[in-house]
């Protein structure tokens, strides 16, 4: 399987070097020397220096026999633009951009392009490490991925029945974990979370 990381700052190395050791067949596009510099020292995949948007560059990298293309500059607006190139010119499918700003990332995929905004990841991230949140596992199903997390139940959830429970928005409740490690899954209504229990709920997460 062949990709395209166009852009080699840190998220586009980490990208490129994780598919790498995943045993993918790895270019790496990007107009900055220094940025391909950092990658090559541990980087078994290919290298090209150039412009994103330049129909020639991308064709050097090899973009016109590539499986997937992962667009991570640190420009919204250029990785937009060349996520849709990759898509409509060169016919790609499977196109993923990276958006930093969040109020973007809904327009964007109004359009029809996958984007990813790190900055709501993170911000995600922290709030759950804050609140004492666990992020236990992920499944596929199909096309889509199911998280399940666990937090510590807090005072307001502490006697409540579980069809009393509510998460964030868009998860479901899945269960209970009692504080000596037993599961109760979200199929016994009287079950109520005691102090020291767990909650688990599980959301779709693309």
């Amino acid at each position: 399987m062949n990709i395209l990381v166009i852009g080699c700052g840190l998220l586009g190395r980490k990208i490129a070097r994780t598919m790498d050791a995943f045993g993918w067949d790895v270019s790496a596009l990007s107009s900055s020397g220094e940025e391909l510099e950092l990658l090559e020292t541990d980087f078994g995949g290919v290298l090209f220096r150039g412009f994103p948007m330049d129909l020639r560059s991308l064709r050097e990298a090899g973009i016109e026999s590539c499986h997937a293309v992962a667009v991570t500059t640190d420009d919204d607006n250029l990785n937009i633009a060349v996520a849709q190139i990759a898509r409509d010119y060169f016919g790609i499918e499977n196109v993923v951009a990276c958006i930093s700003e969040p109020e973007r990332e809904a327009a964007f995929e109004n359009l029809g392009l996958r984007t990813v905004c790190p900055t709501n990841l993170a911000g995600d991230t922290l709030v759950r490490a804050l609140l004492g949140e666990k992020s236990e596992a992920q499944i596929s199903f199909g096309m889509h991925r199911v998280e399940f997390v666990v937090r510590p139940a807090d005072r307001y959830q502490v006697g409540r029945t579980l069809s009393e429970l509510r998460g964030y928005p868009n998860e479901v409740l899945f269960g209970i974990i009692r504080k000596n490690g037993a599961l109760l899954l979200n199929t016994i209504d009287e079950a109520r979370p005691e102090n020291g229990d767990s909650i688990i709920f599980a959301k779709a997460v693309d």
